[in-house]
Parts: C-alpha cells; structure tokens; sequence
C-alpha cells in the first residue's frame, strides 16, 4: 500500500509541473489510490470496516481521510488532486442538477409509496366493509331465526291452549260419567227398591189369601 501511495503522489506531482489536470484527470488519478485502500483494507482484516462495504454485490465508493491528510503542516503535502475554481463549481453545478434529478425521483417515489399507502387504506376500508357486511347478514340470521323462533313459541302456545281445552272436554266427559254413574247406581237401586216391594205385596197379598181361604176353611168346618 506504502508503494502505491507513492506512485499515486508522484502522479501528481508530475501534473503539477505541467498544464492543470482536469477535474476528470484528477478523480482517475485518485480512484486506483481509493481502490488499492479498499483492497489493502479487506485483505489486512475480516473484520467489519464500517467504511468498506459491498451491499448485494455492489461496491460502494468510500473516502478513507486518513490517506489525504496534510503530513507536513508548513507544506502542499496532503495527496488530494488540485481543482481551480471554474472547474469546482462546473462540477458542483452538474452534481447539484443531478441532485435535483434525484429530488425528483425522490419526490415521485414519496408520491407513489402515499398513494400505495392510501391505496392499502382503502382495501383495509374494503375489507372492514366486507366484514361488516358479513356480520350484518349474521345479525338479519339471527333476527329471522328470533322471529321463527316466536312464530314456533306461539305455535306451541296454541297447542298447549288446545290441549288444555282437550282436557277440559275431557274432564267434562269424566264428570258426565261420574253423574251417569252415579245415576245408575239410584236407577239400580230404585229398581231394586221397586222389586223388593213387589215381592212384599206378593208376600202380603200370599198372606192375606191364605188367612181368607183359613177362615173359609174354619167357617165350613163349624157348619159342619
């Protein structure tokens, strides 16, 4: 790295001493200086170094200061490539319209990361839309099973209501056959009454016939 370094400042000193390098001219000459950096850098440790990175295999540009410090404090000595004026601002010109290129697309991928945000609002309204409609259609279930539901309570209702009036009737036919029972039994009995009776007059008359032909038979007797 040390040999590179040196060659890198030779490179331009040698520069120095002719017409003034470009912009262009300076940066290639400080890209191998960087790049060897990089390199020396990623083979010396594998550890982490927050200034050198490769992301999805792309490698990022990296400014190490360390190698661009003034050693000498009373002199030129920093490494870094001159630049005039004319050239600093044309340059800077440039990267500023580019800059605002990029504030363009920054601003129309803000634009279009809001509008996809609001559009995943209106599909979460959809589905809440949805949902209620769902739970909606759950709840006209419910009422028409509530009203069924009713409609089978009065039904039932109707039918106890006619069954109690079966059993009146047929308490009614119960308390008929109770009374005709109890008939029945006065119809018998009074009949009963009735034959006993006879039989009496039967006995009685019976009685008063032989105590009549007794009499008769005693009569002839005595006229005899």
């Amino acid at each position: 790295m040390p040999s590179k370094l040196t060659e890198s400042k030779s490179k331009l000193k040698s520069k120095t001493t002719g017409p003034e390098p470009t912009v262009e001219q300076q940066l290639e000459t400080l890209q191998p200086l960087t790049s060897s950096n990089h390199n020396s850098s990623s083979n010396s440790s594998s550890n982490f170094n927050p200034g050198n990175f490769s992301h999805e295999g792309q490698n990022l540009p990296t400014f190490d200061p360390s190698q661009f410090l003034a050693n000498n404090l009373f002199a030129d000595s920093s490494t870094l490539p001159k630049t005039s004026k004319v050239e600093a601002d044309k340059a800077i010109q440039s990267i500023q319209e580019k800059r605002e290129t990029l504030r363009i697309v920054g601003t129309n991928l803000q634009l279009n990361t809001d509008a996809l945000k609001v559009g995943s609002l209106s599909e979460k309204m959809s589905q809440a839309a949805i949902d209620y409609s769902s739970s909606k259609i759950g709840t006209n279930i419910k009422l028409i099973n509530l009203e069924a539901q009713k409609v089978n309570y009065a039904i039932a209702g109707s039918k106890l209501g006619q069954v109690s009036e079966k059993l009146n009737h047929e308490n009614i036919t119960l308390e008929g056959l109770r009374l005709e029972t109890d008939q029945r039994r006065r119809f018998w009995q009074e009949k009963y009454n009735l034959g006993e009776s006879r039989i009496a007059q039967v006995q009685l008359a019976k009685y008063q016939l032989d105590a009549k032909i007794g009499a008769i038979e005693a009569e002839a007797e005595s006229v005899d």
